[in-house]
């Protein structure tokens, strides 16, 4: 009896190493970002992503959060994940416009739908979301659908605006990302545009390197943009779109039931992203009221600011061709 237990419990430990190894992690997914508030909505439907592609693998897909810019900035990490080095990169369309130039498509400023469900079906589902996802893919990149950032606003740190004639009166030097369609946005607006980091943007106002930057609500929440900055001007003019990037080469490399897996888990935290988004946009903007000023531009002031911008679709077609651009104009029935 001794014999045949001692025997048994050789062959239990025999088959827990065998089997161990396939019932464990066979696949890491790092999700490398540059957000450090873990509530901003989209640091949510980051968390949320994690449990359910956990969950959906059992435990087959590790996925490590390398949030706050740790394994760099969106040029970085963007690179690291066309080359499979990392595997899911999220960051906005204007940032990845630079690897995937279809992408700026986004840039063209008072374009996107108020409304929250038509914006989610435009971006996610029908004939612009397989336009990009086939040229993301052209460049090695798995589109996973796109959550909601906010439209972004202008702030300032003690310049009241409510025409682009403010802006050049001030001489503004307003901070954009590393992006031509940016850069030529705020140089028509009036301003000096100067790309700066995301990372690096805060000590930059700080300093007083730049006096302005533009950012959704949420942005500037979890950055505590408001400690540097007055006046928040809601000029609402480009949506931030957070494009979920993965890796290509990982993805097609995972079996066929971890693939569902991982797509099921997009579409659920995009949902969700979606959701906690527009739920928290009052609260965020009532947040904001207790640090800064809040301009409510009027409709003819609106107007200037889109008068402005109005020959940026030109460049945008110029950049990311002119299908993408038909299909956007299109879909929203222009």
């Amino acid at each position: 009896m001794r014999i045949s237990t001692i025997l048994t419990s050789a062959g239990l430990l025999s088959a827990l190493m065998v089997t161990t190894p396939s019932m464990a992690q066979d696949y890491t997914m790092i999700m490398a970002h540059t957000l450090s508030d873990t509530k901003h909505p989209i640091y949510q439907a980051f968390n949320r992503l994690e449990t359910e592609i956990e969950q959906r693998s059992n435990g087959r897909i590790d996925v490590v959060d390398q949030g706050g810019g740790a394994l760099g900035g969106d040029r970085e990490t963007m690179e690291a994940a066309i080359f499979g080095d990392i595997q899911f990169a999220p960051m906005s369309s204007s940032a990845a416009v630079q690897f995937v130039p279809e992408l700026a498509v986004f840039d063209i400023p008072y374009v996107m739908p108020a409304d929250k469900d038509a914006r989610y079906t435009l971006l996610n589902e029908g004939p612009l979301a397989e336009a990009i996802s086939a040229a993301m893919e052209a460049k090695g990149l798995k589109f996973m659908g796109i959550m909601d950032g906010g439209f972004r606003n202008l702030t300032t740190k003690d310049t009241e605006v409510h025409s682009p004639a403010d802006i050049a009166a001030a001489g503004l030097r307003v901070r954009v990302q590393e992006n031509p369609i940016h850069i030529a946005i705020w140089r028509d607006l009036g301003a000096s545009p100067t790309p700066i980091a995301f990372t690096e943007l805060y000590g930059a106002l700080q300093q007083g390197v730049v006096d302005a930057q533009e950012n959704p609500y949420g942005h500037i929440l979890s950055q505590r943009f408001y400690e540097v900055q007055k006046y928040l001007i809601n000029t609402n003019h480009i949506l931030l779109a957070n494009v979920n990037a993965v890796s290509l080469e990982w993805y097609n490399g995972l079996p066929q039931d971890l693939q569902q897996a991982v797509d099921e888990s997009f579409d659920i935290a995009t949902k969700f992203q979606w959701d906690v988004q527009a739920e928290l946009q009052d609260s965020q903007r009532a947040e904001l009221e207790t640090h800064m000023t809040i301009v409510d531009l009027s409709s003819e002031e609106l107007a200037q600011f889109q008068e402005k911008t109005t020959g940026v679709v030109d460049m945008v077609r110029e950049r990311a061709g002119n299908d993408i651009v038909d299909t956007l104009m299109t879909s929203l029935g222009k």
